[in-house]
């Protein structure tokens, strides 16, 4: 049964990087390329264009929540049980989508999954020394390509002004 959860937890792992990493160039290409295509859109900024797309989903979820919690919601109101915790996951979450669109408006989206490895990077060195967590080879192996990739990523430039 642990070894179930386990390729559970890989393949879900896996999805959610290659939906993330599509979601990231077909957003970065969308951006780029409508630029210069409508005159009207420009007017409008990247924040706005998120904004509508929190509309959406908030037009899906709002019929499902009163289909499955009509009851508890009316009974104890929309934001019971939504406690400090709760307030700043939701606040991390918003900062970090608008720190997602600044970079892909100002980098690309090949910046930005070098700035998510160095995170996790930065997350696991930090946790060692604050937390005490056992770094293992794995780990190790991770942080090595991170730093060899970005060095690789880097070399690009270099080369061209060397050559």
């Amino acid at each position: 049964h642990e070894d179930a959860n386990s390729w559970t937890g890989i393949f879900a792992t896996l999805g959610i990087a290659l939906s993330s990493g599509f979601a990231s160039v077909y957003t970065e290409k969308v951006i780029k390329s409508q630029k210069s295509a409508n005159d009207v859109r420009q007017n409008y900024s990247l924040a706005y264009m998120q904004v509508q797309l929190a509309s959406v989903s908030l037009c899906i979820m709002a019929p499902w929540a009163i289909i499955k919690d009509f009851g508890p919601i009316i009974e104890n109101g929309l934001f019971h049980n939504f406690n400090v915790a709760a307030f700043v996951s939701v606040l991390n979450s918003a900062l970090g989508g608008l720190t997602v669109a600044a970079v892909l408006k100002f980098a690309d989206a090949v910046l930005k999954g070098y700035a998510t490895a160095i995170s996790v990077v930065l997350t696991g060195v930090l946790s060692m020394f604050f937390f005490g967590t056992e770094l293992n080879v794995f780990y190790v192996l991770g942080m090595s390509n991170v730093v060899i990739s970005i060095l690789m990523y880097s070399s690009k430039t270099l080369y061209k002004n060397v050559v």
